[in-house]
């Protein structure tokens, strides 16, 4: 199924005004078909006329060139559906990695530091507190996609190694055409790791090992904790404005707990600077022949 905000629009078969409804999924072509034809799928949605109230049936068929849909009780009578549009996204795809995510890195958090000053010293459940929370993990955020993407973008073995455990990369089904075109694979998994959420600190783990063998996390059972509870908070912050599941006010985002995880996620980001740099000198040495 492909997923998304698809736009149908039909004039409604009881009280004939224009109908409309947005589709979050709809089928997909067959990729691994050996005819056109035997890629075409179809499935019946419904859509709710604003008007009358009326259920409308309609089908949407999936070709190989797009969509096509009409009312499934009038084979006849076409549907317009629009499929989302995603152009305001094209600046993404023109996008280099980013060359010096770790001097970045470094000028960010110097800044969220000065940042820090500003901080309520009295209070763990002030609001620019959480503020400054949030914008330490969106540092961090940067400099982990920056170097990751960097990474895919210049080895093959780690883009393939990546494929291996992103569960959105190696479920995709596509033809050995598609597959052996120049750069797909570096193309795709940099075009997936752009959406991927990068405070996911346990799946990122796991895809930096897989890829350089290198462990993201603290073997420090209080550090990797810190860290991970971290993510719970920053989800507070960001999406109950300070509250957690229960409704409670955090009382915990204080200037000495900032000033913690600061140091945890700079060490992370030390640990991870460093394992990259052993990784490129290691892609730049000389195959050694034994004879």
């Amino acid at each position: 199924m492909a997923q998304g905000d698809f736009h149908v629009t039909v004039k409604c078969p009881s009280c004939k005004m224009p109908a409309e409804g947005w589709l979050d999924e709809v089928p997909s072509a067959d990729l691994t078909a050996e005819t056109t034809s035997d890629a075409i799928v179809s499935s019946e949605v419904e859509i709710e006329c604003k008007t009358c109230g009326s259920e409308i049936p309609i089908t949407v068929t999936a070709h190989l060139t797009g969509w096509e849909a009409y009312l499934t009780d009038d084979p006849s009578t076409k549907v317009e559906i629009e499929p989302p549009d995603y152009s305001y996204d094209d600046w993404l795809g023109d996008l280099e990695p980013e060359p010096h995510p770790r001097e970045i890195f470094d000028a960010a958090i110097g800044e969220w530091f000065n940042l820090l000053r500003m901080g309520n010293r009295t209070t763990g459940t002030a609001g620019i507190n959480r503020m400054l929370l949030v914008q330490l993990f969106s540092i961090l955020e940067a400099y982990l996609s920056d170097a990751v993407i960097k990474l895919a973008s210049e080895y093959a073995i780690v883009a393939a190694a990546i494929v291996e455990k992103h569960p959105e990369l190696k479920k995709q089904n596509v033809s050995l055409i598609k597959a052996s075109e120049p750069g797909f694979v570096r193309a795709t998994v940099i075009a997936q790791l752009r959406q991927t959420q990068f405070h996911r600190f346990e799946f990122l783990h796991a895809i930096i090992l897989k890829a350089i063998g290198h462990h993201l996390l603290p073997s420090d059972k209080v550090k990797r904790d810190r860290i991970l509870v971290s993510v719970q908070n920053r989800h507070h912050c960001v999406h109950r404005n300070g509250r957690d599941a229960t409704g409670n006010v955090l009382e915990g985002i204080t200037i000495g707990y900032l000033t913690d995880l600061a140091e945890v996620f700079m060490q992370m980001v030390a640990d991870l600077a460093a394992a990259i740099d052993e990784y490129d000198t290691q892609q730049s040495l000389p195959l050694t022949i034994p004879w």
